[in-house]
């Protein structure tokens, strides 16, 4: 937390027991290959790096709950991030994703999802398969509409669209009754 490291060393592949990860705030520009035997990790704090991709190891940490990510230079997730169906908060701000996997809906565990100040034009349709989402910041994107699955968020209780090119609200969005 906090440091200049660039890069991990070799031996952080003997941490097999680690459950909490804080390494944000350095300069790593790549995870290496092998970050994917950190199998037990269940909270991993990356933000404020300068992370442009992630390995497709990464879809190894199964037991992951809680992901920072913000404040890097993602511009897409590997198709591995698929398997790690345990997340409950995602945080994706300040990066460069220009789209979400159509596989984003797999995550349906996901109550807190964070992804303002992207590139955003469009949101997968599997979004709708998120009904846990209670909490959901697309700040800043260049959102044109909203898919019709997004209707099945009837968890949500705080949603912010702000700065996006939304012209008009869809006729369900009346049924979101928990927003606040």
């Amino acid at each position: 937390d906090g440091n200049k490291l660039e890069k991990l060393p070799e031996s952080f592949i003997n941490l097999i027991q680690l459950q909490y990860l804080d390494l944000d705030d350095n300069l790593l520009k790549a995870l290496p290959k092998f970050f994917g035997k950190l199998t037990k990790l269940e909270t991993l704090n990356l933000k404020y790096n300068q992370l442009k991709a992630l390995p497709d190891s990464f879809g190894k940490l199964t037991q992951l709950q809680h992901l920072d990510l913000d404040g890097n230079k993602l511009e897409k997730l590997p198709e591995s991030f698929i398997n790690l169906i345990q997340l409950q908060y995602l945080d994706l701000d300040d990066n460069l994703l220009k789209a979400l996997p159509k596989f984003f809906g797999k995550l349906t565990k996901l109550e807190t999802l964070n992804i303002k100040y992207n590139q955003l034009k469009a949101l997968p349709d599997s979004v709708g398969k998120l009904t846990q989402l209670q909490h959901l910041d697309l700040d800043g994107n260049k959102l044109e509409k909203l898919p019709e699955s997004f209707i099945n968020l009837i968890q949500l209780q705080y949603l912010d669209l702000d700065d996006n090119l939304l012209k008009a609200l869809p006729k369900f969005f009346g049924k979101l009754t928990k927003l606040e």
